[in-house]
């Protein structure tokens, strides 16, 4: 739990807050966010200089990593008491100004507040396969609760028949993603051997991959079409996992996706926070013939924004972050 003595006197508060920010999930670890403090202001921006052109075009998958980061900074100033109010995309002029933060006395923070930004310090991906323990349904009710709170929805698929249509679409976008030689180059240039001096990017010991491999793991993407060993990979993975989830929203455009990225950080944390692991298999919603299959799947309106895996297992290796003054200014 976050003590008293782990928040830091007043005038280095913000800064405090704005490093549980960056530890927020993003894709391909990239960590595309920009802060600045003015005043008693946090302003969020989008850093577009660490887009990926290739598998997030629009740039709706970094919207909705710096929605985590959003949360995520959220939850650390009520953590330091004080009251928060978020105007979110407040220029329209300034497209990267994606949130405006106002903070003043505040209350105490509550128990469940406490709980979640304790979460923050722990929280990592886990890609490992699931234990076969049920994850509780009043527990799979307090994420969709969770959700909800941030203005998207949660959609279970229990129904075998929609878990096995899921991982037909999984593995169809594997093959897809994999064939592309763009796609494979992109993620390449992000793979990080297992003791690079990095502080972003995806490290061989995030998949298992021990020292040695990391080296040649960037070279191997970008020369081998890995589809169907990543189909096979993933189709295992999401039938070892007792619960399979989309995060959705009813717009889909920035803001819809800022709220997407708030949602899953509060999803995250509340399953840190009960001994939950959390993975993704977003490969459908990143195809875009793919993408309105998931949406009929789910039987919800509007527009599906992340697959989710989560059970019981194995908590997942802590990956870097970028150091707070290559963020903050």
């Amino acid at each position: 739990m976050t003590t008293p003595e782990t928040i830091p006197p007043t005038g280095d508060k913000l800064a405090w807050a704005i490093a549980q920010a960056v530890r927020a999930p993003s894709s391909h670890n990239t960590q595309p966010w920009r802060f600045r403090i003015h005043g008693d202001a946090i302003e969020l921006f989008a850093d577009r200089t660490r887009a990926l052109p290739v598998a997030d075009p629009d740039q709706r998958e970094l919207t909705i990593s710096c929605g985590a980061a959003l949360f995520h900074l959220r939850t650390a100033l009520r953590i330091c008491g004080f009251d928060v109010e978020v105007d979110r995309l407040p220029d329209h002029t300034h497209p990267d100004l994606l949130a405006r933060v106002t903070v003043r006395a505040g209350p105490e923070p509550t128990e469940d507040e406490r709980a979640l930004g304790a979460a923050i310090a722990t929280r990592a991906t886990s890609r490992v396969p699931y234990l076969g323990v049920t994850v509780p349904d009043d527990l799979v009710d307090r994420l969709r609760r969770d959700v909800e709170a941030e203005d998207a929805w949660f959609a279970p698929l229990p129904e075998e028949s929609q878990r096995v249509r899921l991982v037909a679409m999984i593995m169809e976008a594997d093959h897809l993603q994999w064939e592309s030689h763009p796609f494979r180059r992109e993620l390449a240039r992000w793979m990080r051997a297992n003791d690079s001096p990095a502080r972003d990017g995806i490290f061989g010991y995030a998949f298992g991959i021990d020292n040695v491999e990391s080296h040649f793991a960037a070279m191997a993407v970008r020369l081998m079409d890995r589809g169907a060993h990543e189909a096979v990979e993933h189709a295992h993975l999401a039938d070892a996992s007792p619960l399979l989830a989309v995060i959705g929203t009813e717009g889909d455009w920035a803001l819809p996706w800022l709220r997407a990225g708030e949602a899953l950080a509060r999803v995250l944390l509340r399953a840190e926070s009960e001994s939950l692991r959390v993975a993704y298999l977003n490969q459908p919603v990143e195809v875009p013939v793919l993408r309105g299959a998931v949406g009929e799947l789910t039987g919800r309106a509007g527009s599906p924004q992340l697959i989710l895996r989560i059970g019981y297992g194995a908590q997942g290796p802590a990956t870097p972050r970028r150091a707070l003054s290559e963020v903050l200014g």
